[in-house]
């Protein structure tokens, strides 16, 4: 029967430790771990028909020798006890490992050895059994692992611990390095690095040089092939305090662009820098905020700039959507499209775009006191002004003498264009006869729009009407 001792049962729940899955299941044959956990998993069912080695096996599809031997596999690792047909299960936090007796005068020289290296303390027998489990396991030869002990000694100190030793030793085990001319051959190149690699790590603020660490310098020297001055020089680009990781992360994003040289990859960071003020101004310009502008700088602005648009352009295109009340990037990128068709890509050019759709303003903000309509001026204002003063070359005092026929009109502009319009068709151009004519183009007006008004403006056109809109209001008016 499968059981859970006090420790490793906690309100009835399972919980598979992290430390079983860092320290013990790594190293564990992958049959010997499926019989561990299906092992708990009934121990927390307690009564279950599977609930014997027998049909556990069965369960499995495994034959009972396998289980058995996995059964005294965890034993010796002290995770599990066997006494009869009751099999318990302890926590991994309180697991002690059976020691095996081994040939003394097997290790009786890699025991003295490895003493003298770590002198700041004295090494325990369970600490020695680790070692010796290690090196059975993994085939490691004894004089490999003094050289593993007196590395991590020269790394870390003579109070290094045991743990950590026994991390380095399965690295290299596992990448095949496992005689004593593997392993010395593979520290000493890790030597070669040594002395760089501790500058490196002392310009991020940190003292201590561990293997990790040596492992991704060499990656970085030797697959990446960047000089040992280009690493210095980023990890001092980096905030001090990062981990390794990150300067990890910015070789390796420099690696993947090409970057090999400290200036390149300055002016990469200076470029992407500015990028990223580019893109907080542009937010800020269409009065929205997003608080990761990379998707924003690869989907637009990086295009943008590809066509040739100065900064500065984009932020007049910005600033003129913001005032369009169009603050969706997807608005501004039309607007950006709609400028690069007409060759408009400096800052100077937009400005005098905006400023040319804009030239009437000040004449349609009177027109629109006169008309008695409030609010900002709006496209369609502008669209039927510069039909008028631009297409149709209406005068001044004309357009405002139009606008005083209209100032009671439901549908003011609407009134002025019509009135407008058969002027022009007529050749009037100044206002005694246009007064002349004014009974007769009265007749030209739309009805209103039905239906209870409500201070909407309605507006209703004829065919020729909305025909003479559809004038850009950028054409030239020469």
């Amino acid at each position: 029967m499968f059981k859970l001792s006090a420790e490793a049962s906690l309100d009835g729940a399972i919980t598979v430790e992290n430390k079983f899955i860092v320290e013990y299941m790594p190293y564990a044959d992958g049959d010997y771990v499926k019989v561990y956990l299906y092992g708990l998993s009934l121990a927390a069912r307690k009564s279950d028909a599977d609930d014997s080695i027998e049909r556990l096996a069965r369960r499995l599809d495994m034959d009972e020798r396998t289980v058995t031997a996995a059964i005294d596999y965890w034993a010796e690792q002290g995770l599990m006890s066997r006494l009869g047909d009751d099999i318990c299960y302890f926590s991994p936090r309180t697991a002690r490992p059976k020691i095996k007796l081994l040939d003394v005068d097997t290790y009786k020289e890699f025991n003295r050895q490895a003493q003298l290296y770590i002198s700041a303390r004295q090494i325990s027998p369970n600490e020695y059994h680790d070692y010796y489990s290690l090196m059975e396991k993994l085939h490691v030869e004894w004089q490999a692992m003094v050289l593993i002990v007196k590395y991590c000694v020269d790394l870390k100190g003579d109070d290094v611990s045991c743990p950590y030793i026994l991390s380095v030793a399965r690295n290299l085990a596992e990448d095949g390095y496992r005689t004593a001319d593997d392993v010395g051959e593979r520290l000493d190149e890790f030597g070669v690095y040594y002395n760089d690699l501790r500058a490196t790590l002392g310009a991020m603020g940190k003292k201590h040089v561990d293997h990790e660490a040596v492992q991704l310098y060499k990656k970085w020297k030797i697959e990446y092939k960047f000089g040992a001055d280009v690493i210095l020089h980023v990890a001092q680009n980096i905030k001090r305090g990062s981990s390794i990781a990150m300067l990890d992360g910015k070789l390796t994003q420099y690696y993947k662009l090409g970057f090999f040289s400290a200036d390149i990859i300055d002016k990469y960071e200076e470029d992407r820098k500015e990028l990223y003020k580019l893109a907080s101004a542009i937010n800020k310009a269409l009065g929205v905020f997003y608080e990761n502008t990379d998707p924003e700088i690869a989907t637009y602005i990086k295009p943008w700039l590809g066509l040739g648009f100065e900064s500065k352009a984009i932020l007049a295109a910005a600033d003129y959507c913001m005032k369009k009340d169009m603050k969706r990037l997807s608005d501004l990128d039309a607007v950006i499209r709609d400028l690069f068709g007409r060759g408009l890509t400096t800052e100077k050019q937009v400005k005098d775009s905006v400023n040319y759709e804009n030239r009437f303003d000040n004449k349609i903000e009177k027109l629109l006191k006169t008309l008695n309509i409030q609010g900002a001026v709006k496209d369609i204002h502008r669209a039927y002004y510069a039909n008028w003063a631009g297409k149709w070359n209406m005068p001044k005092a004309l357009i405002d003498y139009a606008a005083e026929l209209a100032a009671d009109k439901a549908n003011p502009f609407a009134y002025m264009n019509a009135v407008l319009l058969a002027w022009h068709n007529s050749g009037i151009t100044d206002i005694k006869k246009a007064k002349a004519a004014a009974p007769m183009v009265a007749s030209t007006q739309q009805p209103a729009a039905e239906g209870k008004q409500t201070g909407m403006i309605f507006e209703k056109y004829t065919e020729e009407q909305l025909n003479s809109l559809f004038t850009p209001i950028t054409e030239d008016d020469d």
